[in-house]
């Protein structure tokens, strides 16, 4: 691949395509990272984050998958669900926890993952993981009023976790709420 002077932006656009167009476009994502586009606009209002009707196909098999197998199949679809978990990577946790508890199916299923030490654990290891990363950008608490008003549930109710960082708190709450 070359450089061409002049034109800096022409390396990325052309990654950008190919992993699109490639059929290794999973490999690839989980790979490469590529910014969005409005980098430099400022921060981006919750109905502005992105989570495409992909994406939440994305997560609807990822949660489906992991309350509906035992710890013994999950071993053997643990490569699957992290392809899944890197495509639906550049998803903002808040967008991905309205996909699931805006959904019955899915939060039905959280009280199958929830029910299981370790399919819980593993959970709540991605999201506390990504829900910290977003809350030390300050990117939380921004969201946090459009989030509970998507989701139906009273600020009170989940403001307490936000503040304390207890995601497994959050999220349980969370359960009991949409039940």
């Amino acid at each position: 691949m070359f450089d061409y002077p002049g034109q800096p932006h022409y390396r990325a656009a052309h990654l950008e395509q190919l992993a699109l167009s490639s059929p290794f476009q999973a490999t690839l994502a989980s790979i490469i990272k590529f910014p969005p586009p409005d980098v430099n606009k400022g921060p981006l209002s919750y109905s502005q984050l992105s989570c495409s009707e992909q994406d939440k196909a994305f997560i609807y098999e990822l949660i489906t998958v992991m309350a509906e197998n035992g710890k013994v199949s999950l071993l053997f679809k643990q490569s699957h669900l992290k392809q899944l978990g890197a495509q639906i990577n550049h998803v903002h946790p808040l967008k991905f926890l309205s996909t699931v508890f805006t959904n019955s199916h899915l939060t039905t299923s959280m009280t199958e993952i929830f029910d299981d030490y370790f399919k819980r654990t593993g959970f709540m290891e991605g999201l506390g993981t990504t829900l910290t990363r977003e809350a030390e950008k300050g990117k939380l608490e921004l969201y946090i009023n459009d989030f509970a008003a998507e989701i139906s549930v009273p600020l009170e109710v989940i403001q307490k976790h936000f503040h304390s960082r207890d995601w497994e708190g959050l999220v349980r709450s969370l359960m009991n709420t949409n039940s």
